[in-house]
């Protein structure tokens, strides 16, 4: 009966860290799921927000151009208006020469730098562009291994121990008749080999048993 409940003891606490074993491995796997699914929905929010920068970026460089175009518009009309206005106005006063062609360059000057401004406007937007588009690569870059590196390791489950070693009532109870049986024998061979004290007899009692009086054939 000792080893029998001995036995059952075994396995009842083996079954039950066996149970232990597989709920753990199921809440390790099904949060493991879930962090996969929220590593998703964080990846398509921050391409959708990175892709918002960059069309944001876009925006503001094709304002820009857009800005540069219509005050170069606006800056040549000015400029043919007001040549035109001097070739008049020089012509009706009858001057010519230096003095007209002088006027005439300082209205083309005046275009040019307007030209110029807006030329370095629109290198600062082009340099402001690449800037902010590679700012928010990097940062979906970091965002994206940050995410990354929470599912990056998937959970890993422990070897299940080995089951208990039982042991055999019947063997138990051979291995007991066989010690007893030769704790017995031991027994018997201590008391065969003990010495005795062999019988003797002295001459006064084969004297008085008359056994020297009888004839020795």
């Amino acid at each position: 009966m000792g080893v029998q409940q001995a036995n059952k003891e075994k396995t009842r606490a083996y079954n039950h860290r066996m149970k232990i074993r597989e709920g753990k491995t199921m809440r390790n796997h099904r949060l493991y799921q879930t962090k996969k699914v929220y590593f998703e929905q964080q990846v398509d929010n921050s391409k959708l927000a990175a892709q918002r920068a960059y069309t944001k970026s876009q925006i503001s460089m094709n304002n820009a151009v857009t800005k540069a175009m219509l005050d170069n518009s606006v800056d040549w009309s000015k400029f043919m208006k007001a040549e035109g206005e001097l070739e008049a106005g020089f012509s009706e006063r009858g001057i010519g020469g230096k003095s007209v062609a002088r006027m005439l360059l300082m209205n083309k000057q005046k275009l040019g730098f307007g030209q110029a401004a807006r030329r370095r406007a629109l290198t600062e937007a082009s340099y402001r562009l690449k800037e902010g588009n590679e700012s928010t690569r990097l940062k979906l870059k970091n965002v994206l291994n940050q995410e990354f590196s929470k599912v990056a390791i998937q959970p890993w489950n422990d070897l299940p121990e080995p089951p208990p070693v039982l042991g055999n009532a019947n063997m138990t109870f051979a291995l007991g008749m066989g010690s007893a049986i030769a704790s017995g024998w031991d027994s018997i061979s201590s008391s065969n080999t003990s010495p005795l004290k062999s019988p003797t007899t002295s001459w006064s009692d084969m004297h008085s048993s008359g056994l020297l009086n009888k004839p020795l054939y």
